[in-house]
């Protein structure tokens, strides 16, 4: 039977600063100039969930529970490709489900240009078509790298990022005992550095506008990722 573990892709530290500030921008985007959803920020949705449903809010709150469907449905999507390409192949292939998260985004700009789609704070059809294809490729991202090396990372969201990079400082002010001191300071500085991303990402989409066009740079920035991950998992199936 094969290990969870495996199925926790990991890749180079360019490839998760790269996705992090791709998940940024694109949940600052949607949030801001499509309808106030979240389609990387899970946690935000659930309290979002929370709050529209005890003030019967429903329509806002099924805009919120409709995102944390579709990134569910994104991640059984990814891990079940996962589980597949271990079966059959005993290797993961995390460029597949990028390439995919690319083709998805691509349509996120063509949507909204040709509906002519405005900010709505009540969703209708095709808000939800946008969020709910965003959410799934975020999902599928989530799923597509876990680590940077042996260091649990996660592109799509902050909380648990924050709370290792506090427990991390707390035990090195302590100077607590850890095998290697210079593992502990590579952990915070690659999870500095992709929180950083993703909130440079999100800094990003808020800056620069609301032109539509903005979202065909999420997936020129994937095509080249896919371009890496690909060479990468070449010279490990080689080795």
């Amino acid at each position: 039977m094969t290990a969870e573990t495996a199925h926790h892709p990991s890749g180079p530290l360019l490839l998760a600063l790269s996705l992090a500030g791709i998940a940024g921008f694109i949940d600052a985007f949607l949030f801001l100039h499509v309808t106030g959803v979240f389609v990387a920020n899970m946690s935000g949705n659930l309290v979002r969930v929370g709050i529209f449903t005890g003030a019967e809010k429903w329509s806002n709150a099924a805009g919120s529970a409709a995102a944390l469907a579709a990134f569910t449905t994104g991640v059984i999507v990814a891990i079940t490709h996962h589980d597949r390409r271990l079966r059959t192949y005993h290797r993961v292939r995390p460029d597949e489900l990028l390439a995919a998260e690319a083709l998805l985004t691509f349509t996120l700009p063509i949507i909204l240009i040709v509906f002519d789609v405005h900010f709505a704070a009540n969703a209708d059809a095709i808000h939800y078509l946008v969020m709910g294809i965003g959410a799934f490729a975020m999902g599928m991202q989530a799923s597509a790298l876990r680590r940077v090396g042996d260091i649990a990372v996660a592109t799509t969201y902050g909380t648990g990022t924050i709370v290792r990079i506090g427990e991390k400082a707390a035990l090195a002010l302590r100077s607590a005992a850890r095998t290697s001191d210079h593992r502990r300071a590579t952990t915070l500085a690659v999870l500095t550095g992709v929180l950083a991303a993703y909130v440079g990402g999100a800094a990003a989409a808020s800056a620069l506008g609301d032109s539509p066009t903005l979202l065909f740079g999420p997936p020129a920035v994937l095509t080249g990722l896919i371009v890496l991950v690909r060479r990468e998992w070449r010279l490990r199936s080689s080795s």
